[in-house]
């Protein structure tokens, strides 16, 4: 296949053609980056992720480092274009013990960010391009496989373990498309999930465990206040876990559980609206009155 489709090498950026960096032939994969602190770059355009590339490099190739040129191979946007770095077949500095054996990518964000949709499939299109055009092998992986890190951070390196990079570029699917299903602890306004964050802390409230939220209430951030709320809710149900500060499909389904409890426990309490009780409740998400 030709290049990924929104692809900026080195000499779109004023660069020389080929990195000063040695020759390498990796073969091995495709190891995923961030920055390690949040830049805002998921909520700018493409010229301010090319002004954070160009000061990465310079940064690279500065005193702190010293290194012949940016560490990576190459970079993914918010927007979804490949940019180049040291681009094929050269060393690179991003992850020691791979550095000749693998190409590596980083997405520019920080721990309080989650990669775009976009983004997401402009690493899918590199890897692609890798595998189809030079054998790499399509195997990702996360910078904290190699040495001791918090690289690529949890959201990111989370997609690299559930396989969301291995898949083919497209509609981004992870776990149903609920959207309320990868949410955790840090996203919000932000991250550009309060509504979400909303609809979880309402759900809680709904649930009976609105007090944990206090006192700012339902406000579309999830701090550690919210991950009290869903730890002892997912308790109330029966769960032994002992970190609740994001929604996997199993804390999703607690959820449900739990605010369905909640209404059965106001009809049986006569609030269903007067009438007489009806013979069963079943609870399975939502709750079924059958036939009094």
């Amino acid at each position: 296949m030709p290049r990924p489709p929104l692809y900026i090498s080195r000499e779109d950026l004023g660069w020389s053609a080929t990195s000063p960096a040695a020759y390498a032939d990796p073969k091995s994969g495709l190891v995923v980056h961030y920055d390690g602190s949040d830049q805002g770059l998921v909520n700018g355009d493409l010229d301010d992720f090319l002004d954070y590339w160009q000061r990465t490099r310079d940064f690279h190739t500065g005193p702190s480092r010293n290194w012949r040129d940016v560490g990576y191979s190459f970079a993914a946007t918010p927007q979804g274009h490949v940019v180049e770095g040291r681009g094929l077949h050269r060393e690179q500095a991003a992850q020691p013990g791979g550095n000749t054996t693998h190409y590596s990518v980083t997405l520019g964000l920080g721990p309080g960010e989650t990669p775009t949709d976009d983004q997401i499939n402009a690493v899918r299109w590199l890897r692609q391009w890798l595998m189809e055009d030079h054998g790499v092998s399509g195997k990702v992986l996360g910078h904290r496989d190699f040495i001791a890190t918090s690289c690529p951070g949890d959201r990111a390196y989370a997609l690299v373990k559930d396989g969301t990079f291995t898949q083919a570029p497209g509609a981004i699917s992870t776990e149903g498309d609920n959207p309320l299903i990868g949410l955790r602890e840090g996203d919000g306004k932000a991250t550009g999930k309060k509504e979400e964050v909303i609809a979880v802390q309402r759900l809680g409230t709904f649930a009976g465990f609105g007090s944990y939220l206090a006192p700012y209430g339902c406000d579309g951030e999830w701090g550690p206040a919210t991950s009290e709320m869903m730890l002892a809710l997912r308790h109330s149900v029966g769960s032994s876990v002992t970190n609740a500060s994001s929604i996997t499909g199993t804390a999703y389904a607690h959820l449900i559980q739990a605010v369905a409890i909640a209404e059965a426990r106001k009809l049986i309490a006569g609030g269903g609206g007067g009438g007489a009780l009806p013979a069963t409740a079943e609870i399975s998400g939502t709750v079924k009155l059958k036939g009094a």
